[in-house]
């Protein structure tokens, strides 16, 4: 019986929380997936429901949580807390003194439950807070990463907590307002070279990346450019792109890809406000009609 008590406080106080935090989270972070043995497990458990815990049992045992605030108030005091907990933990040892006090039992038994539950509610409260805590320092991450405490903090707690391609794959490091794309540069393991904008990307249940899917997607064409070499009439590399045929998305696998090279470009307005303000600080003159002409390099 005792073990059995042992289990269900180690599943509601350790489990149940650790639980509750990464359901919560993954439904705004895309967590990364870890193979974990059961000891593992069980310190990540203690790890995440620590905290709670100890703002929980502090206030606790201050008195500063309870009366109307609990879900289960009680007219109690130190003395009769101690004897019930007494009374429940000796008879789940001893078969013996549970039937001699069964009454006696049981009536400790549902207060301890009622405190269990006061307990356990206000926990999980503080793991709320603690989770959403935890989602706005990942979110906020473009805006927090030039402090020095947090980033102390965030390298080695909070982003290897999250999915690495996420970090890659998307605007993550960028604030929102300046609206970046993410485009990469691929070369497939049969040598060819693709780019494109990454619309989505995708993981395996290993947390490994499974795809990407691209739009506007392009293909470098080495065997135009190697004719026109040979015939010494090679241009510019930006020639030697073609569209990928179709329109719509292209979804390239990443057992078909040998290395990236990933971009995260601002849109033009964006880009051409930034350099004209550079400009401007430079103290030249006759630049309020200057136009940008973008021309993005590529690999040939």
């Amino acid at each position: 019986m005792t073990a059995l008590i042992a289990s269900a406080l180690l599943g509601l106080y350790v489990f149940a929380p650790y639980i509750i935090f990464q359901r919560i989270s993954s439904l705004f972070l895309p967590l990364k997936r870890f193979q974990r043995s059961r000891t593992e497990e069980i310190v990540a458990g203690i790890t995440v429901a620590g905290i709670p815990m100890a703002i929980t049992l502090f206030l606790f045992s201050r008195g500063w949580i309870g009366g109307c605030c609990v879900p289960f108030p009680l007219v109690d005091s130190a003395q009769q807390r101690q004897s019930d907990y007494q009374v429940v933990f000796t008879a789940a040892y001893s078969d013996h003194y549970f039937l001699e006090h069964e009454g006696q039992s049981w009536a400790a038994a549902g207060r301890v439950f009622k405190r269990q539950m006061d307990f356990f509610a206000w926990n999980l409260l503080f793991v709320a807070g603690e989770t959403l805590t935890f989602v706005l320092l990942i979110r906020y991450y473009w805006k927090l990463k030039t402090n020095t405490a947090y980033l102390w903090f965030a390298a080695p707690v909070l982003l290897p907590t999250i999915s690495e391609w996420h970090v890659l794959l998307t605007d993550f490091n960028f604030p929102p307002k300046q609206r970046r794309t993410v485009e990469i540069d691929a070369l497939s393991k049969d040598d060819i070279l693709y780019r494109g904008t990454v619309v989505d990307h995708f993981l395996a249940s290993s947390g490994e990346l499974s795809g990407v899917l691209l739009s506007g997607a392009e293909r470098f064409q080495y065997e135009r450019l190697e004719e026109d070499r040979r015939a010494g009439r090679s241009g510019h590399s930006e020639e030697y792109w073609t569209p990928i045929p179709g329109g719509g998305h292209f979804y390239l696998p990443s057992d078909n890809i040998a290395s990236l090279n990933i971009r995260y470009p601002l849109p033009m307005p964006e880009y051409e406000r930034i350099l004209l303000e550079a400009v401007r600080r430079l103290g030249l003159r006759g630049v309020s009609n200057l136009k940008v002409e973008s021309v993005r390099r590529r690999p040939s």
